[in-house]
């Protein structure tokens, strides 16, 4: 008898389950408009919320919020979504987007599956900031913004593939992505994420603890500093008096420079190899290279300490 009492709960219990894992997701779907302004700054504060803002010619800012939640417990799926869907506050200065203050965590006795994203339309008369905790950031177009956009991440990625010609981003963990559409300057400071610029800088500086760094299709001065990350960079065009500088600890270093290049300055690691193509001009010591170009020529700085260092000519 009691055997018959335990089994038909286990069934009543299962089938409750059952019924609770079958519950439409909660979704919210909608869309603003704001008005537009010459210098109108665009800022997103929004923790965990993805941003994907697309640069292009429009008469508005048109914002479109995508929240979907699937859960076990349907009040922690409201709560969930209450949590998440962004405050939109409106000036003629500015139009900030922040993710509501207070408590986000949610505690949930069984599944929660949900999502988050703001998709922007911005034309390119406005300025644009981005600081987000978890959340992803992509910024796409053909339309450039005039003016530089400042990203800050703590374990989101961060990928431009268009809309923007400066780029100032700070992350932790977070990579960083760049491609299709080259840039006249990017600064990007990282802990533990990778920086890869696919598309090409004028102008870059980077700052990595752990992180690798991969830049190609530079066309101008370079600084990079790193603990334990890998450098790889390679220049489609490099004018004299141009500064290379890249300083890692126990990282590699690769770098292609056009052979035509005069190099004046020196290449050095404490315990690591050096190969260089550029030997006509330079003295060669075990773990130095100094180079003594006259005139107007590149100034190469080049140190780590047990990293191996290669730097080699491209036509």
């Amino acid at each position: 008898m009691r055997r018959a009492i335990l089994i038909a709960v286990l069934i009543v219990v299962l089938a409750g389950s059952a019924c609770i894992r079958t519950k439409t997701p909660l979704s919210v779907h909608e869309t603003k408009t704001f008005p537009t302004a010459p210098g109108k700054l665009v800022r997103f504060d929004v923790g965990s919320l993805d941003v994907d803002v697309r640069v292009a010619p429009a008469s508005a800012i048109t914002a479109e919020v995508e929240i979907d939640a699937r859960s076990s417990s349907r009040g922690a799926a409201h709560r969930w979504v209450e949590s998440h869907s962004p405050v939109f506050e409106d000036s003629s200065s500015a139009l900030e987007i922040r993710q509501p203050s207070g408590r986000t965590g949610i505690v949930v006795f069984g599944f929660l599956n949900a999502k988050a994203r703001v998709k922007l339309v911005i034309p390119p008369e406005c300025r644009l900031e981005v600081r987000t905790s978890s959340g992803d950031v992509a910024v796409r177009g053909d339309a450039v913004l005039a003016g530089p956009v400042r990203v800050r991440a703590s374990s989101g990625d961060v990928t431009v593939t268009g809309g923007l010609r400066e780029l100032i981003v700070k992350t932790s963990s977070g990579d960083v992505v760049v491609r299709h559409q080259a840039l006249t300057e990017l600064e990007a400071d990282t802990t533990s994420g990778d920086v890869t610029l696919e598309s090409g800088s004028q102008r870059a500086i980077v700052g990595t603890s752990s992180g690798d760094v991969r830049l190609e299709q530079l066309q101008g001065g370079l600084s990079v500093d790193t603990s334990s990350g890998e450098v790889a960079a390679s220049w489609a065009a490099l004018a004299p008096g141009a500064n290379v500088r890249v300083h890692t600890s126990s990282g590699d270093v690769r770098l292609r420079i056009p052979e035509a290049a005069p190099l004046r300055g020196h290449i050095s690691t404490r315990s690591g190899s050096i190969h260089s193509d550029f030997s006509g001009t330079g003295e060669r010591r075990e773990h130095e290279i100094s180079f003594t170009a006259a005139g107007d020529a590149i100034e190469i700085d080049v140190n780590t300490s047990s990293g191996d260092v290669n730097v080699h000519k491209h036509p």
